[in-house]
């Protein structure tokens, strides 16, 4: 019995490799990793204002640089703290000052419209809506809810430590010493389930497809998973191999770059993983109703021309046109080959 399960776990993790290759998740990575550039500046500037609504900016900021400081080294940190401080210089409420908002909102959901993007092809789905404006309204305001849904993770989390903190400090001035290892791990698990969470709503709201609880529910514990394991990993090795050192001024924003990419690659591995999971396991997953299935396929056809077939829109800029005549004579035909 346990051979058998060991035997489709190890089953399953090949098949989501395979699958994991053939969606090109390296590409979709160095996109979003160019996408997070412009926009977490202002994605921290709304998170922090949020969540420190109820603790204080100062208090959420130092937390976040601190996370910060501990994944992509303290120049990194640095760096980002400067970009959320000259971006957040707003000056007066003018339309310059309103534009600059609208902007800040454009720029802070743009990564996550570029994963939205990436997840449809992962899932093979497609939007086709009948309005379209409307569906990029609607993405944009998703995406806004995404960056709020980090904002009160954080604030949770935030909350957890403080209490536990408290707790502990209780605790440890009427027991032994072991108490303090307990909170520690006690507080490793209400983050691990907070981020948990986090990769959840991602998977289940972010693509336009729709997929149970119980399947973005195991694909979620196998990215949060992945990424505790991944996560020590990927910091040792940009701060050991000094990735910045190389490009001088930009060596920090290098560093953002290949964290983001890394980070990207577990988030991709995790939403292929529960793909290929709610494929053989779960309730299969469906285009939403605004959405279509897509199957990619690649055929060959021998050398004859790359763009002998109509062109896309070709109908739509010339109409109608009368059928070409077919070539008969064989010379013709094979005239490519002697290019």
């Amino acid at each position: 019995m346990v051979r058998n399960r060991l035997w489709n776990a190890w089953g399953l993790l090949k098949e989501t490799y395979l699958e994991f290759i053939d969606n090109n998740s390296f590409q979709k990575g160095a996109a979003l990793a160019y996408y997070t550039i412009f926009s977490l500046p202002p994605m921290l500037i709304i998170i922090i204002s949020a969540a420190g609504y109820f603790f204080g900016e100062q208090a959420v900021s130092g937390e976040i640089y601190f996370h910060i400081k501990e994944l992509i080294g303290s120049e990194g940190a640095y760096s980002v703290q400067k970009m959320v401080e000259n971006v957040n210089e707003f000056g007066s409420f003018n339309i310059a000052a309103i534009l600059g908002v609208a902007a800040l909102f454009l720029a802070a959901t743009g990564v996550f419209i570029s994963l939205q993007s990436s997840l449809n092809e992962i899932w093979y789905v497609k939007p086709v809506p009948k309005r379209g404006y409307l569906k990029l309204v609607l993405d944009r305001v998703l995406s806004f809810g995404m960056i709020l849904a980090i904002a009160i993770v954080l604030l949770l989390s935030l909350l957890a430590n403080t209490i536990l903190v408290a707790i502990g400090d209780f605790l440890t001035a009427r027991f032994s010493g072991w108490v303090i290892y307990v909170l520690h791990v006690g507080n490793f698990l209400s983050a691990f389930l907070l981020m948990s969470f986090l990769f959840a709503c991602i998977y289940k709201f972010l693509p336009d497809a729709k997929i149970k609880w119980r399947d973005v529910g195991v694909g979620a514990f196998v990215t949060s998973l992945l990424f505790v394991l991944f996560r020590g990993l990927i910091g040792f090795y940009l701060g050991k191999n000094d990735v910045g050192s190389v490009y001088g001024a930009a060596g920090s924003i290098v560093v953002i770059l290949t964290w983001v990419f890394f980070t990207s690659q577990i988030i991709f591995f995790g939403a292929v993983f529960t793909f290929v999971y709610s494929r053989k396991y779960g309730f299969n997953i469906y285009p939403a109703e605004y959405a279509v299935r897509v199957i990619r396929q690649e055929v060959e056809v021998g050398n004859s021309a790359v763009n002998a077939e109509p062109g896309k829109h070709e109908k739509e800029v010339y109409g109608d046109l009368e059928e070409e005549p077919e070539i008969t004579n064989e010379g013709e035909k094979e005239e490519g080959a002697n290019i």
